[in-house]
């Protein structure tokens, strides 16, 4: 007689946290006591990996549930304010061995590739409620994709795992981490479940240097303190110092590569460009006697943790075990300490408020570059203004934001790569320092210029999104026409190149009479060319792809210039030239060259 197999200790464990925290919120469904409780530990499989990987709160999590008829598999949809969609599949045994079925796993994919191109149809309505919000992540260019199967076993075998990375291949391009699959397992579920239940409360002493502090209506202290004592607490007590809602280090970011950079050449500046780092703790003690006139202090802190400034804390131990050589002794950082709980009601409001007051986006520091104010002084010689602050406000059609430009110069480029970047990294092009911003925005720029290309690329843009919201919902030319936008511009531009290198700028009038007609066919030779290639993948998978891009524009520029009989590019096909800032570069500058202008 076969023995039943021994249910795991974990699985146990985790269901008793199920319950503690999802009985009031979810509700099973089935015919029998067993169907409904199943149910129940499924959707709450979900909503505990939401809670803990989105670090939202239990409401938040169970209400990403979309389980029932047409969810294609995916049981919660969840978008963080990251704009990081997460996409669920729990799959619960009772047993707490096996694993997923495989045909559960293809339909799995399925629905996640149907939902990513917005095959709204094919979903059921809790899905579609959601669509909105879906729809704007995917738009904004800085969106993620986290795709996750939680099951109660231990195993995942290579076809089911095979299953997950050709959903990788198929959506990642240039941008590597726009979509990633993960398998929470039992013991995955099981770690997490102890990160939330075995952090005990952390005690350290701190000494800050030239201290203030402030007693009412909260305990507070604020100085500086050693870079080196905060790098040692972080190799002690790593992600239990950290709230739990902001608490990963997010590893090799630019942030991150900016505060080794400051501490390996700007030394002794390492103090003044670093933002600080907030505790809150339970409890604050001074350990006397303190220095006179506050030069120093010693101080017992219990039940730390660090609110804003995890990354700074993070990657001064990340240097330090680097770069074993180089001293940190002398290094401070601003400190401030509230007494104040985590989960309190207060503790939670100086959380959100310390990691969201204005934060700097790499655009922000573009209004350092003196060359915009230059071109910002040039444009308003032409009746417009130019808004590159961060702070101004952009409003109106003489109004000109620096996003605009960035886009409508993007567009001008004939290296494909900027179309890429349009669609799936546009923070890249923000980026003061990088080649690809001092590309765009070069000494000789001239304002006329930069306003003839933001004014173009506006008409273009108000037209394309015309197309769009006149095509029939949920078909394919509706996606062709959003997610091959930025092809459909960057190709129109270089037939307006002469335009916009006049000295005056053009009229709206004069504008909409050179494109509309134009436009019209450049719009219809983009959904053909679209409608023949993307027979096995859809629109927003295609046009983030580099390689998919630079085929279709040069293609759609062979169509829509009328070089099908041009002898030379059959030959400058066959050109890779390993040399080459961009792939197809001889390809695409002699296309671009042969831009018929309007």
């Amino acid at each position: 007689m076969a023995t039943a197999p021994i249910r795991p200790l974990e699985l146990d464990m985790l269901c008793q946290k199920l319950d503690a925290d999802y009985a009031a919120l979810i509700t099973g469904t089935g015919t029998s006591p067993d169907s409904r409780r199943s149910n129940f530990l499924s959707k709450a499989i979900a909503a505990f990996v939401i809670h803990e990987a989105a670090g939202v709160t239990l409401e938040e999590a169970a209400a990403a549930n979309i389980d029932g008829g047409l969810d294609h598999g995916i049981d919660s949809v969840f978008v963080a304010n990251d704009q990081t969609i997460w996409l669920v599949q729990p799959k619960y045994k009772e047993s707490g061995s096996g694993e997923p079925e495989l045909d559960d796993m293809s339909k799995f994919r399925d629905g996640v590739t149907d939902l990513i191109e917005e095959c709204w149809g094919r979903f059921n309505n809790e899905l579609q409620n959601r669509c909105a919000a879906i729809t704007n992540a995917l738009n904004t260019g800085i969106c993620k994709v986290k795709v996750v199967l939680s099951y109660s076993g231990t195993a995942v075998s290579d076809d089911r795992k095979d299953i997950f990375s050709d959903l990788e291949r198929a959506f990642n391009g240039p941008n590597p981490g726009f979509l990633r699959c993960h398998a929470y397992g039992l013991t995955t579920l099981h770690d997490l479940h102890l990160d939330g239940i075995s952090a005990q409360a952390i005690e350290a002493d701190v000494e800050l240097t030239d201290f203030g502090h402030t007693q009412a209506p909260y305990r507070a202290f604020y100085g500086r303190m050693d870079a080196k004592r905060l790098a040692e607490l972080w190799v002690q007590y790593e992600d239990r110092l950290v709230d739990r809602n902001i608490r990963r280090f997010k590893g090799a970011t630019t942030f991150n590569a900016g505060f080794t950079e400051t501490l390996q050449q700007e030394t002794e500046h390492f103090f003044y460009f670093n933002n600080g780092i907030t505790f809150l703790c339970e409890a604050i003690n001074e350990q006397h006697p303190c220095a006179p006139h506050r030069e120093s202090g010693r101080f017992r802190v219990r039940g730390v943790s660090i609110i804003n400034g995890a990354q700074s804390v993070a990657s001064a131990a990340e240097f330090v075990r680097h770069y074993p050589g180089r001293s940190i002794d002398d290094e401070k950082v601003m400190l401030t300490l509230i007494k104040a709980p985590v989960d309190g009601l207060f503790g939670k409001w100086v959380t959100k408020a310390r990691n969201h007051q204005n934060p700097a986006q790499t655009a922000n520091f573009a209004s350092l570059d003196e060359n915009l104010e230059r071109l910002r002084q040039e444009i308003a010689h032409l009746g417009f203004d130019y808004h590159y602050r961060p702070e101004a406000a952009a409003i109106g059609a003489k109004a000109i934001a620096l996003d605009e430009a960035l886009k409508a110069l993007a567009s001008l480029q004939n290296d494909p790569r900027y179309t890429v970047w349009l669609k799936s990294e546009p923070p890249r092009l923000a980026n003061l320092e990088s080649v690809e911003y001092q590309a765009l925005f070069t000494p000789s720029m001239k304002g006329a210029a930069l306003t003839n290309a933001v004014l173009c690329y506006r008409a273009i843009r108000a037209l394309v999104v015309g197309y769009e919201q006149n095509a029939a919902a949920r078909s394919q030319k509706k996606l062709i026409y959003r997610h091959a936008i930025h092809v459909i511009t960057t190709v129109m531009m270089k037939r307006l190149k002469q335009r916009i290198n006049t000295a005056a700028a053009i009229g709206a009038t004069m504008l909409f009479a050179l494109t509309s007609m134009p436009l019209d066919q450049l719009r219809q030779q983009t959904f053909d060319l679209g409608h023949q290639r993307l027979t096995f993948q859809g629109p927003l998978a295609c046009f983030r792809n580099q390689g998919n891009v630079v085929t279709f524009i040069a293609n759609l520029m062979v169509a829509y210039f009328a070089l099908t009989t041009d002898q030379a590019i059959a030959s400058l096909r066959n050109i890779q030239n390993s040399a080459d800032a961009y792939p197809r570069k001889r390809l695409l500058d002699y296309l671009s060259s042969r831009a018929p202008q309007l």
